[in-house]
């Protein structure tokens, strides 16, 4: 099996990505539950899941960073593979689920389900773009003398984690008056940590609350504005729709009195005249008629004869 760094370098890099899932978790269930809630299968502020799961997408697609998608869409599927098996040995050994996503959408039997494979993929992009060259950086520069002892020491803790937590579950710790002082002492340890964790991040929220409430408000003041503004708009558009088509019927009414005061006054006009006028009116009407007909006759035919000559 070939690993992408030497196994104790990467061993280094499970027990601490496994911590930060530890955290993450606590700081997750601390703002959606508001409660320390440690979770996981063992009493150590540990979340193996994360620690495996992580280190499978750098394992498989670290070489594809400079592909966001490849990265984003990769290491969110290794992960939720690792998470998949996890869930169905953890339930099929123990007969308990640690985690159950019956009732989210879109999920598989309750050991995976979308949204949290969107976490997945969040989380492992951040952590192999931000986190991992940090991590690096730590392990190679960290004395090799106290690398050991740290790394010796996880792994000591985790092995007594491991058997002590498959004890409870299978009820031999109450047996053994010693296994319950270790396991009580590693729980001890885990929900300190956690609860300082959980105590910070309470502060935070309790702090920021003002802040999201005039921000709520903020946003709602400009909503309002905005449905106001849109409706005032509204009715200006309808009031200029309206007076245009008032001063459209106006220039209509206008023009039909006109015409029908040119006609009363030519008929006041016709009225009038005495009746030697009105004949005489007709007759230089009739007669500008004849005139023009006999006009345009004569032209018509001297242009016929002309043509007749040019022939």
């Amino acid at each position: 099996m070939i690993l992408p760094y030497p196994f104790l370098d990467s061993l280094m890099m499970f027990f601490i990505y496994s911590f930060v899932g530890w955290v993450v978790e606590v700081i997750y269930y601390g703002i959606t539950e508001e409660q320390f809630i440690n979770r996981g299968f063992l009493g150590g502020p540990i979340c193996p899941v994360y620690g495996l799961g992580f280190y499978a997408g750098i394992w498989l697609f670290e070489p594809f960073t400079d592909n966001f998608l490849v990265i984003f869409f990769g290491t969110a599927a290794a992960a939720t593979f690792v998470e998949l098996i996890a869930g169905i040995i953890l339930f099929h050994t123990f007969h308990m689920r640690w985690w159950d996503y019956s009732d989210y959408k879109l999920n598989f039997k309750g050991y995976i389900c979308a949204r949290f494979f969107l976490y997945w993929g969040i989380a492992c992009s951040l952590g192999l773009y931000i986190l991992h060259p940090t991590v690096k950086w730590v392990i190679y520069n960290l004395p090799k003398p106290v690398f050991y002892i740290l790394l010796a020491l996880f792994v000591v803790v985790l092995v007594v984690d491991i058997f002590l937590s498959v004890a409870t579950v299978i009820g031999f710790q109450k047996k053994v008056k010693a296994f319950r002082k270790i396991s009580s002492g590693i729980k001890t340890v885990s929900d300190k940590i956690g609860s300082q964790i959980y105590g910070t991040v309470d502060t935070i929220v309790t702090v920021s609350e003002p802040t999201k409430k005039h921000y709520d408000e903020y946003r709602a003041l400009i909503a309002e504005n905005r449905r106001i503004e849109s409706e005032l708009a509204a009715a200006h558009r309808a009031s200029e729709k309206a007076f245009a088509e008032q001063f459209t019927a106006a220039e209509k009414e206008s023009l039909r009195l006109a015409r029908e005061a040119a006609g009363d006054s030519v008929k006041a006009f016709t009225s009038s005249l005495k009746k030697n006028e009105r004949r005489l009116l007709s007759v230089v009407s009739v007669g500008y008629d004849t005139g023009f007909k006999k006009l345009s006759t004569l032209i018509r035919k001297q242009q016929t004869d002309e043509e007749s000559k040019d022939i």
